[in-house]
């Protein structure tokens, strides 16, 4: 039996859910079901307050990679949709009236420029780290009223609701996160992506941990930055070389952050990411936040990794630990000679020269602990 237009409707939301590739067929059934020219769909980080995804469907022409740099820094629409309480209806026309709209940038150069005129929209759900927001277009020159079917949009309201819900629970629990699409929060180590500019986009649980703590690594005006200006620069410029014009001029660095109370520094790297596997649409880099001597791997995996032995596995972690080789003679209960031997051979399947390598190659493997079904 086919399905009516509401169930085929909802059916497209859920599915879109699972899998974001299905979003832009999501919002043309929510369109067309409700009589509106198109739809977006917005997806805001409230750590940074950003925009860290959009979704769109219809004949508006404006670039999503211009709203996500700039326009949504100064989008004043969405500001109102996020004070309001959730599911309530809010139309641009009325909330802003002509006289403001006239002036605005946002307005004039990138919805209007877009072929949208009017829109209706409404925040559909939030939880402590992000919220949904949805909006249906009237384009320029469709004389009909938005939604057309002002019924049709109140019997989809709670499926809206109930999927931008389930959206950001999954999100949450590091389902198919809208930047990683990874199990990222399973990594002890902070993970935060970013722009070129440095504004942050998403972060896993242990990154937003770090950076609520403001210790050596903070967020001040939603984007990273160090607690030394020499620092924040440094990153800076790391971010820059791994989100630069062309593939070919990507590269990737590393650094230490100090922090506070004589704790170990943060070792920082900074990553590019493809676009396409990292489903965002601005160059972005991630930035792998992570503390010697915590969380290190353990010497059975470390061992399987680089093919060590099981006395050579023993052994670099020991000298990861920060013990000397003179003292490992007596626990060990070997001769130097052969904790050289041993070293030497280590440093070969490690592909480092020297010791100090190695303490570094140990602390820079991210640490996974996996949940009872994986």
């Amino acid at each position: 039996m086919p399905l009516t237009p509401y169930s085929e409707t909802v059916t497209r939301l859920f599915d879109a859910v699972l899998d974001e590739r299905l979003a832009p067929a999501a919002l043309e059934a929510v369109s067309n079901y409700v009589g509106a020219s198109g739809a977006a769909y917005l997806l805001v980080n409230k750590l940074t307050r950003h925009v860290s995804a959009i979704t769109s469907w219809g004949g508006f022409t404006g670039s999503q990679v211009d709203y996500l740099a700039h326009y949504s820094r100064i989008d004043p629409f969405r500001v109102i949709q996020e004070e309001a309480a959730c599911g309530e209806l809010a139309r641009l026309s009325d909330r802003l009236p002509a006289s403001v709209l006239r002036h605005d940038e946002w307005y004039n150069d990138y919805i209007l420029k877009g072929g949208v005129c009017d829109v209706l929209g409404t925040k559909l759900h939030e939880n402590r780290s992000h919220m949904v927001i949805v909006g249906l277009h009237r384009a320029v020159g469709d004389t009909r009223p938005i939604p057309e079917d002002a019924e049709a949009l109140r019997m989809l309201m709670a499926p809206l609701r109930n999927a931008a819900r389930l959206h950001v629970g999954l999100i949450s629990v590091g389902f198919r996160s809208a930047i990683a699409r990874g199990r990222l929060n399973h990594l002890h180590a902070g993970v935060v992506f970013t722009d070129r500019s440095g504004r942050i986009i998403e972060t896993n649980q242990a990154g937003e941990a770090i950076l609520r703590t403001g210790d050596g690594l903070t967020m001040r005006g939603g984007q990273i930055c160090a607690r030394r200006s020499f620092e924040t620069t440094k990153l800076a410029n790391l971010i820059a070389n791994a989100t630069g014009a062309s593939e070919g001029d990507l590269s990737a660095g590393c650094m230490l952050i100090a922090r506070d109370g004589g704790l170990p520094s943060y070792v920082v790297r900074v990553a590019p990411v493809r676009n396409r596997s990292a489903g965002y649409n601005l160059p972005a880099a991630m930035i792998l936040v992570s503390v010697p001597g915590e969380n290190v791997v353990c010497e059975r995996e470390f061992a399987e990794l680089y093919g060590l032995s099981r006395s050579e596995g023993r052994l670099a972690m020991a000298l990861a630990d920060g013990k000397r080789m003179i003292e490992l003679v007596g626990e060990f209960g070997v001769q130097i000679t052969t904790l050289r031997t041993q070293l030497s051979s280590i440093l070969r399947k490690c592909e480092v020269g020297r010791q100090s390598d190695l303490v570094r190659l140990v602390s820079s493997i991210p640490v996974i602990h996996p949940t009872h079904s994986e």
